[in-house]
């Protein structure tokens, strides 16, 4: 019985990871649109400005601003994409975790990890703290 709950409680936990993978493929996909309109963005600009051939300074302004708002554009983009990065990161970690706890469960049960009690945890924590 014991060992259906910890099997149904991987699958519950396993079907997170997955959603939490495919929303984060989702803002990876919507990410890489953004960059892509981005760099086309800039590459319309660098163009526009190397043919044009006014000489005035409201022509500079222009592309002076046009430039400012493509570098607050791409430093927000470069911000989300540290925090999918990041989210990556994470859902890796719980997956991996998931994956250690599958492997212990397939153990022979002599080979399987004791249960840790209280008294145990409370007596390791004193241990780290005297040894501190």
């Amino acid at each position: 019985m014991t060992e259906e709950r910890n099997e149904r409680e991987l699958r519950q936990e396993q079907s997170l990871v997955d959603l939490e993978q495919v929303l984060g493929d989702r803002g990876q996909l919507l990410g890489d649109r953004d960059q892509a309109r981005i760099d086309h963005d800039q590459v319309r600009l660098d163009a526009d400005r190397e043919y044009d051939d006014s000489e005035g300074s409201d022509a500079a302004l222009m592309f002076d601003e046009r430039q400012a708002r493509l570098d607050r554009t791409q430093a927000t983009e470069d911000a989300q994409q540290e925090a999918l990065d990041h989210s990556q990161t994470g859902r890796d970690g719980h997956q991996d975790a998931i994956d250690e706890q599958r492997a212990v469960h397939e153990l022979p049960a002599a080979d399987q990890p004791k249960p840790v009690d209280a008294t145990k945890l409370q007596r390791d924590a004193r241990d780290r703290a005297a040894a501190a």
